[in-house]
């Protein structure tokens, strides 16, 4: 009896591992389909100038924003935030670490003229 029940136990250990994974990668799909969808009005922002990329990985207001831009902002971040967190998890890394290197990328990837913030935290329009 006790084996039975360890057996059920560990299977549905493993069900819920397997669950678990398969939610956090249906979480990760489902970010990633609502930045794709974001991605005209997001490069819009920072081309104008309303909006950079700070050495975080995340949105930051540059310019006066209208209500509906600083919603798309504040959505914006909060998707990359969830996203971080899900690759940090499966990394092993701080959140920090994997923001951090997403504005490094960002920052090697950038068009000519969205503002950046640099590592040691100083603004300026990429060249």
């Amino acid at each position: 009896m006790k084996r039975t029940t360890f057996i059920l136990f560990l299977a549905l250990g493993i069900f819920a591992i397997n669950t678990s994974l398969f939610a956090a990668k249906k979480s990760e799909n489902l970010l990633k389909q609502h930045m794709l969808q974001r991605v005209t009005v997001i490069d819009e922002l920072k081309l104008s100038g309303k909006v950079g990329e700070n050495n975080a990985g995340l949105l930051a207001q540059r310019g006066m924003l209208s209500k509906d831009e600083t919603n798309v902002m504040n959505r914006e971040n909060e998707d990359r935030r969830a996203l971080y967190e899900i690759l940090a998890e499966r990394l092993q890394l701080s959140v920090a670490v994997v923001g951090q290197g997403r504005a490094d990328e960002l920052r090697k990837r950038s068009a000519k003229g969205v503002w950046l913030q640099g590592a040691d935290g100083k603004w300026y329009q990429q060249q």
